[in-house]
């Protein structure tokens, strides 16, 4: 059974890829389905120890120690959707309907040591859980787009823009940034200072496609064509929801000092002395729910790319770019240069660079690539395919070499895409 699971784990887990384009050059309408996971430095053994259990030994913690960074991400997205392009002369439209599962962790190195340690071998240090944050998100998304193309003497100007109004289904968060922790020696006494921000959508209207929230997106890309080179510089899903009030908020900002619990008198001891004084404890962390309504932010993309036509008799074109990534943790300043940044960095997402090659045959397309950042913020090898006229069907993988790595792979991934031209 776990053999199974795995197998359709690896079947089903693509990565996002800057090759789908090349679908959409004619009129199509094409399923669209893909599930994304990946690490910077959890891996598969991780995920499988605690999926299914079993007895976690000391040689296997510090494996998953050793992979670990001073920010750790984990990035998953599941999404199907049905997309529809038409061209006409100088004009294309396109509409879209896409249904979207985003699941987001950034976390210290500290907290994981605690996690699988405890705090024995800490004594004495102050572990650091700052920007520690938890987010899931389910909308629905839907996108009217339009582009343009007009000629400059020889050359080839296009303007792309789509707007998007997501129906947010649910989401919850759970956002620290700044939170600390100090065992003094020998555990006389525990130190926590933080400050937590959480947030949850009504649980009463859980369905799978009720109305939680409400929110826009927006596209932009504007290429230009120059004799064998075409340079595009794009935006993609810049957007946020308004998520409805929810009783289910807690926001705190405290410190806590937990000198263990008293006994008075040994020979007098019963449970109800330690009962008494967790209660106090539990009182001490409590924090009171309050109404309350949140805007979340969706991943947007923003980057560039070079095509360059080839006259090879291997080879039609290359193509290399990179891309970036903004999702702030919350809402909680101006739009400013410092909101700009802060998006940036709390993405958890590195700049992508990559440079891939198309080689064309009567029978498929084959794309091999080069890539370096994104989640995953490795280098790595990818090959996609696309075979068929009237039917045409994309498939590839960004992180090939990860297929080979077994339990410590960190991102297994494919992508599929299936369409009927006309």
């Amino acid at each position: 059974m776990k053999k199974l699971t795995y197998l359709i784990l690896f079947l089903n887990i693509p990565v996002i890829t800057f090759a789908s384009d090349t679908l959409y050059t004619r009129n199509i309408i094409s399923w669209e389905s893909e599930l994304v996971v990946e690490s910077n430095s959890l891996t598969l053994d991780f995920f499988k120890r605690f999926l299914y259990g079993g007895y976690i030994n000391e040689s296997q913690k510090n494996n998953w120690v050793s992979n670990l960074s001073n920010n750790n991400n984990l990035f998953s997205e599941i999404s199907n959707g049905l997309f529809y392009h038409n061209k006409l002369g100088n004009n294309s439209i396109s509409f879209s309907v896409k249904d979207r599962n985003l699941f987001r962790v950034n976390f210290t190195d500290d907290l994981m040591k605690v996690f699988l340690f405890g705090n024995y071998n800490y004594q004495n240090e102050t572990l650091d859980f700052s920007n520690t944050n938890i987010s899931f998100d389910r909308f629905q998304q839907i996108k009217l787009g339009y582009s343009r193309s007009r000629k400059i003497q020889e050359n080839k100007l296009t303007l792309e823009t789509a707007f998007s109004y997501l129906n947010g289904n649910q989401h919850f968060s759970f956002v620290s940034e700044k939170a600390s922790f100090y065992t003094a020696p020998f555990g006389s006494y525990n130190d926590l200072d933080y400050d937590i921000k959480a947030f949850a959508t009504d649980t009463s209207n859980f369905n799978l496609f009720s109305n939680n929230g409400n929110g826009i997106a927006f596209d932009f890309s504007v290429s230009y064509k120059v004799t064998n080179k075409e340079y595009t510089i794009y935006l993609k899903d810049l957007g946020y929801i308004n998520w409805n009030h929810s009783d289910l908020s807690y926001v705190t900002d405290t410190s806590f000092i937990f000198n263990g619990f008293k006994i008075d008198d040994l020979f007098d001891f019963n449970d109800s002395i330690f009962k008494d004084q967790i209660n106090n404890f539990i009182d001490d962390l409590k924090v009171n729910p309050k109404r309350s309504s949140l805007k979340s932010y969706i991943p947007a993309s923003f980057g560039f790319k070079l095509e360059t036509e080839l006259k090879d008799n291997y080879f039609s074109k290359y193509e290399t770019g990179f891309n970036v990534r903004w999702q702030p943790h919350q809402d909680n300043m101006f739009i400013s240069v410092e909101k700009i940044l802060q998006g940036f960095y709390q993405s958890g997402y590195s700049p992508y660079f990559y440079i891939k090659t198309f080689a064309e045959n009567k029978y498929a397309l084959i794309m091999p690539e080069l890539s370096f950042g994104g989640y995953y913020q490795k280098l790595s090898v990818g090959i996609s395919v696309k075979f068929g006229k009237k039917v045409p069907i994309s498939i590839g993988s960004n992180h090939f070499e990860n297929l080979f790595k077994g339990s410590d792979s960190k991102s297994l991934n494919i992508y599929l895409q299936i369409g009927k031209r006309f």
